[in-house]
This record gives structure tokens, sequence and C-alpha cells, in this order.
């Protein structure tokens, strides 16, 4: 899903979808089609099995978008929760102090994913959005149908609400961050996100309390498709 996903992003507006995406994107649907049947024979208690019966019983979802739901949480899962991990992982290994604290102190892991989804995000650093109408932002012009690329890092970063914004404090308890989007476009798998990511830590601190960064002078690699910020590795020693 992940590199269909990056083919997604990166075709051109106006531009045809490529064959290897539509063939992925045609098997995708029918793997979801044999989860949906699943839970509709053998309902869990997950959120896949929720919102198949708010399609079925409620009819507050349609068939595309109990589709499009299921496809979203299961992107995100794979590509934005392993991003948001990269980051946060490069965070608490370039920090050993902070590092430290955390595996004297596991209750402060929450808040230290918090801090680090402030300054890393979830790998998102822009992404496009479609003007419905004329307007101007900063003395910017911005036109009816342009594309604009606003930055959920950004106010994230915003001195006025945290002060010394570069700085990595795992006690900072970042509140209004913007990681996840907010209003309606507030990401419906964010408590799962923050768990995963959470777990992840807490047992890799706990299983290997002195693995470092082996090259001291490791410098990160981004990649990824447009507005991702993908950490390409991160070179482990593990003790």
């Amino acid at each position: 899903m992940r590199p269909a996903t990056t083919v997604a992003v990166g075709t051109e507006i106006g531009e045809p979808w490529p064959p290897e995406l539509r063939r992925a994107f045609d098997r995708t649907m029918e793997e979801i089609k044999v989860i949906i049947d699943e839970r509709r024979v053998s309902p869990r208690q997950d959120f896949i099995s929720d919102l198949v019966n708010a399609r079925d019983a409620g009819d507050k979802l349609n068939d595309r978008e109990l589709f499009d739901q299921i496809f979203g949480i299961c992107g995100a899962s794979l590509s934005a929760t392993s991003r948001a991990a990269g980051g946060a992982l490069y965070l608490l290994y370039t920090h050993d102090d902070q590092r430290q604290q955390l595996i004297r102190d596991q209750s402060l892991i929450p808040d230290a994913i918090e801090e680090c989804l402030r300054l890393r995000s979830n790998g998102y650093f822009t992404f496009p959005r479609i003007a419905r109408h004329d307007t101007e932002v900063g003395g910017t012009r911005i036109l009816k149908g342009m594309v604009v690329r606003p930055s959920p890092l950004a106010p994230n970063h915003d001195p006025d609400v945290f002060p010394d914004p570069s700085r990595f404090d795992i006690h900072r308890k970042p509140k209004r961050i913007l990681s996840f989007g907010a209003g309606p476009h507030h990401c419906i798998g964010n408590i799962l996100g923050r768990t995963t990511i959470s777990i992840a830590i807490a047992r890799l601190l706990a299983r290997f309390p002195e693995a470092h960064i082996s090259d001291p002078n490791f410098t990160p690699i981004y990649g990824g498709a447009v507005g991702e910020l993908r950490l390409q590795s991160l070179p482990m020693l593990i003790q």
C-alpha cells in the first residue's frame, strides 16, 4: 500500500493514474471487501466492526465511505505511524539525557511522544489543498482553484505557543499540536497512532537500554513522496 500511496501523491493534477496504481488499489479494495464480509459474519470488538455496524445498522456510511475509512486507517498505520516513530527515535537517540529519564521512568513516555510529534509531526511537512475561493494570506493573493501547500509543522513551532520551539523537551507537555490535524480533519486514527508509537518506544527502551546510534557523526537523510519527511535509516548499535 505504501508504494501505491507514494505514486498517488506524486501524480500531477490532470494526469491519469498509472496502471500499477490502479492494480494496487483494485487489489486493496478486494482485500478490504474480504475483511468487511468477515466482520459482518463474525463481528469483533474492533474499529472495523464498528464501522461495518455503522454502515449496516445506522446507515451512517455509504459503501465508498466505509472503504475510505478502512483504507485510511490501514494506510496511516503503515506509513504515517512508521514515519512518526522514526522521527521519535531520532530525537530520543540524539538526546541521551532525556532518553535515560524515560528508561528510569516510563510514565514519562506519553508526554515524550507528544513532544516528538510536535517536532517531527507524523512525517508530513506539507500537503496539498485546493482554494475554494479567492483570498489573501499574509499579503499573498490566492485564487480559487489554486493548489496551496500548508505545513502542519509550522504551528508546532510557533514561539508564541511553544517557548524556544526548536528545543526538544520531554517535560514540555505540549498542547494543541496539529500533527494529527484539527476540527473536521482531525485524524480518526490519532489514538491508534499515539498508542502504537508509545508501545514501540517503551518496549525498545526496556529491552535494549544500552542501545545507541552507532555513528557519532550520523547525519539523517530523508526521503518519501512530495511533502513527506521519512527518515531513510537510523544506524543503531544494540548491546
